[in-house]
């Protein structure tokens, strides 16, 4: 314990002139990295990086590839570092306590003698070696970051984050994160995390059937199709932005896509319809829209929020417009605000990144950079 309130000091002695601050966000099948350059209290610009790395498949590389992505984003030692994590859900580790620590370890090891502080579930940015003691606490903390970072500048509001993997839906009241749950587990019961995203969500967790012809079919719950499927074959995103591994470990072509979703009905191209397939796409979009609709019905409902007129909603993640804003005016709300109204620097791409490094700028530093309007 000396030896981290010893590190801290240090830290806080070398902040006077911060330049450059990186934030980490490490998931089970993305690391995205953001590193924030500010001059005298201002920040000059946002260097972001996203990169797929299913832990599960090589652990032992998670460091190797933290080392790689801090090289890339500064050739120079930064001044400080925060991370937060969601990759300890990973059923590559027994417990989220194994998970945490893997995490942890690896980053030390890949940042050699950069120190860094980690975001726990209070809002906190703690040492490596407390968050060691109390790994539960710094267990998939990334919501914390994107609901501070709009927090500083919306005082009354939701936020919906939508990701490749899941959904984080943040309310914010007089300028503090307000969510009842804190783990993923209490997130879930009460809406605030609804596991549907962009990308990497199985179909069959999705709809259990789908309008076909003249009647319903049921899907099978085999992964032959998942979410980046049906948003390229609507066109909610390019093939650049199917940034995950595919089902069937075959391309990214809207074709390729259409493939693997007439699987899903147990069917093929050469039995099922080109039309026909748009029409069981569209149907699946509009169950998932459903879903992330539903979960921030919960959030109001839960959270005591009246007059959803005066309670706006920033969106933000990868699936900011073609499902969390849906989602939003679904419910009829009609205040919906991008989150680079809040900070650009295509921050909706990494916004826990963003998050965690501006949290550390401003423990730090002590003081807010003046963020681009």
């Amino acid at each position: 314990m000396e030896k981290s309130k010893r590190i801290l000091r240090g830290i806080s002695k070398e902040v006077n002139d911060l330049t450059k601050i990186i934030g980490w966000d490490i998931g089970g099948a993305n690391i995205k990295a953001a590193i924030i350059h500010t001059e005298k209290n201002l920040i000059k610009s946002i260097k972001i990086i996203k990169e797929y790395f299913p832990i599960w498949k090589e652990p032992n590389k998670l460091a190797e590839r933290l080392s790689e992505i801090k090289k890339r984003l500064c050739s120079t030692q930064p001044d400080a570092m925060g991370l937060t994590m969601t990759a300890e859900l990973s059923d590559i580790y027994r417990t989220k306590r194994e998970g945490v620590n893997h995490v942890l370890n690896s980053a030390i090891k890949a940042f050699n003698q950069t120190p860094f502080l980690v975001l726990n579930v209070e809002s906190k940015l703690i040492s490596v070696s407390k968050a060691k003691m109390n790994p539960l606490e710094v267990a998939a903390a990334n919501w914390i970051a994107t609901g501070w970072l709009v927090s500083q500048k919306i005082k009354n509001c939701v936020v919906i984050d939508v990701g490749s993997t899941s959904t984080s839906i943040i309310p914010i009241i007089n300028g503090k994160i307000s969510a009842l749950g804190k783990n993923d587990l209490e997130k879930l019961m009460v809406g605030e995390l609804v596991y549907t995203g962009c990308l990497r969500t199985n179909i069959a967790t999705i709809v259990n059937s789908i309008p076909f012809r003249e009647g319903q079919i049921k899907v099978s719950s085999e992964l032959f199709s998942q979410s980046g499927d049906i948003h390229l074959i609507l066109g909610n995103i390019v093939e650049e932005e199917y940034c995950s591994e595919t089902p069937d470990n075959r391309g990214r072509k809207k074709n390729n896509a259409m493939e693997r979703l007439a699987r899903v009905i147990c069917g093929d191209l050469e039995i099922i319809e080109e039309n026909e397939i748009y029409r069981m796409a569209e149907h699946i979009y509009s169950k998932q829209i459903d879903q992330v609709s539903e979960g921030l019905k919960k959030v109001y409902s839960q959270a005591n929020l009246s007059g959803k007129e005066d309670m706006p909603v920033v969106v933000t993640g990868i699936g900011k417009d073609f499902i969390a804003r849906k989602a939003a005016k679904k419910l009829l709300i009609e205040k919906i605000f991008d989150i680079s109204m809040i900070l650009d620097f295509k921050t909706y791409i990494a916004s826990p990144a963003v998050g965690v490094a501006l949290m550390v700028s401003d423990k730090l530093a002590r003081r807010n950079a003046n963020w681009k309007q």
